[in-house]
């Protein structure tokens, strides 16, 4: 995780049925400067027009854990999905030239969020990173937890258990 960003968000996402839902989105944003913390996740019965999916429901955690941050600032977005990682960092570009088609000339997937993510970008600084899932990482771990409670409507882990994973990482102190 690189030092000089201000804001680091752990995202994840969860569909109960792939395709189908219900799912859930998680997250943790840490403001380094302020040294303030928020977390939290939605339940998704219905996403609109668009079915429920495990990668509906990761891009949403993404959008959800950016609100609220100021224009300007530095963003490391950590996940466990590969697809938003790439679709946000490396596929987008192409996405944006080809008028969101694929590079098979079929349409975007999900193009409503990522454009929804390529717009709130743009006031950003933003870094995507992975991290391998369900492999120990405390705080993956925590916004899986979020994201899956979110989805089954059941609890979730609460600030405590977020307060722990951070410091297991060297996030807080």
């Amino acid at each position: 995780m690189a030092s000089d960003t201000r804001f680091v968000a752990f995202v994840d996402g969860s569909a109960l049925s792939n395709p189908g839902g219900p799912g859930g989105t998680g997250f943790v944003v840490v403001d380094r400067t302020c040294h303030a913390l928020r977390f939290g996740g939605t339940r998704w019965e219905v996403d609109g027009a668009n079915a429920v999916t495990n990668n509906r429901m990761e891009l949403r955690a993404v959008l959800e854990a950016l609100e609220g941050l100021p224009a300007g600032a530095s963003v490391e977005v950590v996940s466990d999905s590969r697809y938003v990682v790439d679709a946000l960092s490396k596929w987008i570009h192409g996405w944006r030239r080809k008028g969101w088609k694929t590079a098979q000339g079929t349409p975007v997937l999900n193009r409503d969020l990522i454009e929804a993510l390529d717009m709130r970008s743009r006031g950003l600084s933003i870094r995507y990173g992975w991290v391998r899932g369900h492999d120990g990482h405390a705080v993956n771990e925590i916004v899986d937890g979020l994201a899956q409670g979110a989805a089954r409507g059941a609890g979730s882990p609460g600030r405590a258990a977020v307060v722990a994973a951070l410091r297991s990482i060297g996030l807080l102190r």
